[in-house]
């Protein structure tokens, strides 16, 4: 512990003893006594692909419950991530592109959907939160289970399965930005013998944004059924169609008009500088997943999924130039006209992947076993073809949108990718009398991508994964751990030499405490280095060369905790240092990762009240903040003398609110997301552009149970 800032950790140790976060659901209902609230997430799959107690993960994990998602008036997946520990959400502000978090020092978060690996591209759209039944979050490297990945982590949605419960729901909502949404869930069997069940969820979304032209649009339908033809075999067959018409999806203003303008220069939020004529984002997702698992023994478990998605997108918008680099991006003097470029994609992303493991439980004197092994395999294909070229400028004080503006011009197609991993995995959770719990994991990966007019790369990796967590008294689990991640760099470098794959390493270290079922807290300790990270060849600006390395140092705080069973509070700190260390480049050294605060810690708690005529009342609020962040770039003249420019994102403090009504079947509630309407930024960089942050979003819902 000596590398981490002391006062910082101690700070988060006090804070651990009364905070807490996401792994509460508060179940209430007309039908429930407040007593019968309790915490539920205290088990989770995703750091072991088996269902294990989160005291027995010796590795930092996080769970997001569908009830959390809706009190905190999330309306998207970086949105529900929002009071999580470790994650960085809406690192670009008001974006409403794609789900982009990073984790533990702005390492990407991987996106998974029940365990499957999502495409990493443009043109498959955000996850519908509605569709979820919790969220959960892997920190740190995940390789071994997971394959090809960044060393932030993953972040895993699980979605709504089938259950042999009759229920449903149905509700409407209206808010900010005129946002209409009907949305329905209802499950239950198909039989009276309990061997069929099915469930159907849809959405349906006519909204806008914060940003002038915007939309969101959505059309959601998830149909799914479940089988159980016999005793140890459930087999689930899930389907997904999404349908997004939207517009103004990116937000990004130049700096000397935001975070750097002169007094009554600033820009107001929510301007759009592109063009109301061609401005769209169309997007179309089908899904089908197949998951079968088989018990043959008290011993022996199978368990198998495989989905094959496709999406299509096209994207079309005229954006102004603000990723120039240049001191001064106007075409004027008086700093108000500027370029703008017409920027079209347009593709199609097709992916199928498949899990297979076998699960052994077993003894071995004192020890119990739970040993798995599986494979996997992953093969997407990405086409595409885009558009760039300039376009007519603009006033960015005094916009006059033209529809000649936008210039008439051909898509180029892009070279077509294929790329397929197949990788083989061992795991062993060896239990020791209930005393300590090791965990072990080796993994072999090899992955091939194929890019057309390049040749063919193909990449190998071993990773490893090791924690141990012991159990000095009930309730208590200290614990400390190593894994690794890989992730393949597709291209070669000037030289036609192949790129290796990025590597991170990390050590962890922490503890967990659960008194009760109703408390959870955990603190963690970690520290990663990512290797291989692609730079600019100082001797050869053409060049690039992999000698780049990132290292992150932190302590993360989460807990949760029920207090009198009607009152739950949810907390998060974390502290982290990130910076490039050894390069080629002296200028690329000891800088700052763009968009990633030393700290963050956020609060959120609601109150349960029963009132006369069998009526509840639920009062909740929390208060999120980010810290400053930095960013720095390296900019070099005509004869390449070079310099480093630093630039500092101010932090920022926001407060939500929820109030909800609940009586027999009906729930009436109200969410305010940034409530006293903060104008702040997100991020910013040198000489280019800054994500202004969130507007006030203020939604009414209103549901029936049956």
């Amino acid at each position: 512990m000596n590398s981490f800032n002391r006062p910082v950790f101690t700070a988060a140790l006090i804070v651990s003893a009364v905070a807490s976060q996401a792994h509460a659901q508060v179940a209430n209902s007309s039908e429930k006594d407040a007593s019968d609230i309790v915490v539920t997430a205290t088990r989770a799959t995703t750091a072991t692909k088996t269902d294990t107690a989160i005291l027995e993960i010796p590795q930092a994990i996080g769970v997001v419950t569908a009830e959390q998602i809706k009190s905190r008036g999330a309306i998207g997946l970086q949105e529900a991530l929002r009071y999580s520990a470790g994650l960085r959400t809406e690192p670009n502000g008001s974006d409403f592109r794609f789900d982009y978090v990073t984790a533990r020092g702005g390492f990407n978060a991987a996106r998974y959907v029940d365990g499957m690996r999502m495409p990493d591209s443009s043109f498959v759209p955000r996850t519908e939160i509605y569709n979820l039944e919790r969220i959960e979050v892997l920190r740190g490297p995940s390789s071994v289970l997971y394959g090809q990945g960044a060393p932030g982590g993953i972040v895993n949605s699980l979605t709504k399965r089938p259950d042999f419960t009759n229920r449903g729901e149905i509700g409407v909502e209206y808010g900010s930005f005129d946002r209409k949404q009907i949305e329905g869930d209802i499950t239950g069997a198909l039989n009276a013998d309990g061997t069929g069940a099915a469930r159907l969820v849809g959405l349906f979304r006519d909204a806008g944004t914060p940003i002038d032209f915007g939309k969101d649009n959505r059309l959601m339908l998830a149909p799914s059924v479940r089988f159980r033809p016999g005793e140890g075999t459930d087999i689930v067959l899930q389907g997904l169609y999404q349908r997004d018409r939207a517009a103004s999806i990116s937000t990004f203003l130049p700096i000397s008009a935001t975070l750097l303008a002169p007094k009554g220069r600033e820009l107001p939020r929510g301007v759009y500088l592109g063009e109301p004529s061609h401005n769209f984002y169309n997007s179309e997702q089908l899904a089908g997943t197949l998951s079968v698992t088989h018990r043959f023994s008290d011993a022996l478990t199978y368990s198998g999924t495989l989905r094959y998605s496709h999406s299509t997108a096209h994207n079309g918008a005229i954006e102004a130039t603000v990723f120039s680099g240049l001191v001064n991006p106007f075409l004027d003097p008086d700093k108000r006209v500027i370029g703008r470029s017409r920027y079209d994609s347009r593709g199609t992303a097709n992916m199928f992947t498949t899990d297979n493991n076998l699960r052994a439980d077993f003894s071995t004197g004192p020890f119990r076993h739970k040993l798995l092994l599986g494979v996997d395999y992953l093969r997407s294909r990405l086409s595409s073809a885009t558009i760039s070229v300039p376009a007519g400028p603009i006033d960015i004080y005094a916009p006059a949108y033209n529809p000649a503006n936008v210039p008439a011009a051909d898509f180029v197609d892009d070279p077509r990718a294929l790329n397929t991993q197949l990788g083989f995995y061992l795991q062993d959770q060896i239990d020791f009398r209930e005393a300590a719990t090791l965990l072990l994991g080796v993994r072999r990966d090899r992955a091939v991508s194929d890019v057309a007019g390049t040749p063919r790369q193909v990449d190998k990796a071993t990773t490893f994964r090791a924690g141990l967590v012991l159990h000095p008294l009930p309730g208590l689990a200290p614990y400390v751990s190593y894994s690794e991640s890989f992730l393949p760099t597709i291209g070669r470098n000037f030289y036609g030499v192949p790129f290796v794959p990025q590597k991170g390493a990390q050590y962890e270290a922490g503890i967990k405490w659960q008194p009760d079922r109703e408390t959870l807290v955990a603190v963690s300790a970690f520290t990663i280095e990512g290797t291989n990270r692609i730079e600019t060849d100082p001797m050869n600006g053409n060049n690039q060369i992999q000698q780049g390395v990132v290292k992150s140092r932190g302590v993360e705080v989460e807990a949760s905790r029920t207090v009198a069973r009607n009152f739950t509070v949810l907390a998060s700190y974390s502290y982290v240092h990130v910076r490039t260390g050894r390069s080629p480049d002296t200028l690329g050294e000891a800088l700052p990762i763009s968009g990633v605060p030393t700290h963050q810690a956020s609060v959120f708690g609601e109150k349960t009240f029963v009132l006369p005529h069998d009526l509840l009342l639920r009062v909740g609020g929390g208060v999120r903040y980010v810290g400053k962040s930095a960013d720095a770039a390296v900019f070099r003249d005509i004869v390449l003398t070079g310099a480093v420019e630093r630039l500092v994102t101010p932090g920022f403090t926001l407060a939500d609110a929820l109030i909800a009504l609940e009586r027999d079947r009906w729930t009436l509630s109200i969410n305010a997301t940034n409530l006293f309407d903060k104008h702040y930024y997100a991020s910013c960089s040198p000489r280019s552009a800054c994500g202004p942050g969130y507007k006030r979003n203020i939604v009414a819902s209103l549901g029936y149970r049956f």
